[in-house]
Parts: C-alpha cells; sequence; structure tokens
C-alpha cells in the first residue's frame, strides 16, 4: 500500500474515532486552535521587537492579546467551547425567528409543512446547543471534525 492510501486509511480511522467520542475531539481541536493562537502571538511579538529595534514604533497590544487569549484557551478550552455554544445557538435562534418572521409576512398561502417546521427545528436546536453549554460544542465540533476526516480520507482513497 502506498504512502497516499496508508493516509487515507489513517484519515478514516480517526474520523471514525472522531465520531465515537466526539467530546474529546472536540475539546483537542479548541486546545489546538489555543496552541496555533498562542504561537502566532509569540512570533508576532519576536517581529515586532525586530521592527522596533528598527524605529519603527508598532503597538504589542494585538500580540499580547493572542497570547493571553491562547494561554485562557488551553488551560480553560470549556470557556472557548461555551462561548461557541452560546454564539451558535443564538444564531440559530435568530435564524428559527427570521424563518418564522418571513412565513408570517408571506403572501404564499399554501407554505409546505417543510418551510413551517425548519424556522422551530432551528430554534429547538439553538436552545439545545446553549442549554448543553461547552459539553454540546465540543460534542458537535468532534462530529464535524470526524466526518470531515472521513469525507477526506475517502477522497484521498479513491483519487489514488
Amino acid at each position: 500500500m502506498n504512502s497516499s492510501k496508508t493516509f487515507a486509511v489513517i484519515s478514516i480511522m480517526l474520523g471514525i474515532t472522531a465520531i465515537v467520542i466526539p467530546y474529546f475531539f472536540g475539546t483537542l481541536a479548541i486546545m489546538v486552535l489555543g496552541a496555533v493562537i498562542l504561537a502566532s502571538g509569540i512570533v508576532s511579538l519576536f517581529y515586532i521587537y525586530y521592527i522596533r529595534r528598527q524605529g519603527f514604533l508598532i503597538s504589542v497590544f494585538g500580540p499580547w492579546v493572542q497570547v493571553i487569549a491562547g494561554l485562557v484557551i488551553l488551560v480553560w478550552p470549556e470557556l472557548a467551547l461555551w462561548l461557541i455554544a452560546v454564539l451558535l445557538g443564538a444564531g440559530l435562534i435568530l435564524n428559527g425567528i427570521a424563518g418564522l418572521t418571513a412565513i408570517r409576512d408571506s403572501v404564499v398561502i399554501n407554505i409546505s409543512v417543510t418551510h413551517k417546521i425548519v424556522p422551530w427545528l432551528s430554534i429547538i436546536l439553538g436552545v439545545l446547543l446553549i442549554v448543553m453549554g461547552s459539553f454540546g460544542s465540543a460534542i458537535l465540533l468532534g462530529f464535524i471534525l470526524g466526518i470531515a476526516l472521513v469525507s477526506a480520507g475517502i477522497q484521498q482513497w479513491k483519487w489514488q
């Protein structure tokens, strides 16, 4: 088996594992994001200190915010997951309300049942995500990551 097919199999296996234990992979994904933000902030600080030695006045506020945010996410990933849950849930709720308002204001007389149910499902899923908090967003993130890994592995297998 060539290396490309090996990576495809590994991707599919990781994807299946992420679907089976989504909380772990969702939390891990957020922690990787925190590490990337931290590394970006540190590299930016080195760059800004180099530029300052050249005589340019550049603020270090942005990179320090990145460093602090990256550290907070690494130490407390539930906070980032909770924030994701609240923002996504609120977006789903607002989307559902906008859909219900559009149905109410519509001039179409016979609106299909699907068009009536979808806004309510959006509201229910938004409330559920907010209620579940960081646990819910970690599971959602883990499932999405798992599906993406399986899909990428299948595509890589097909093209080799």
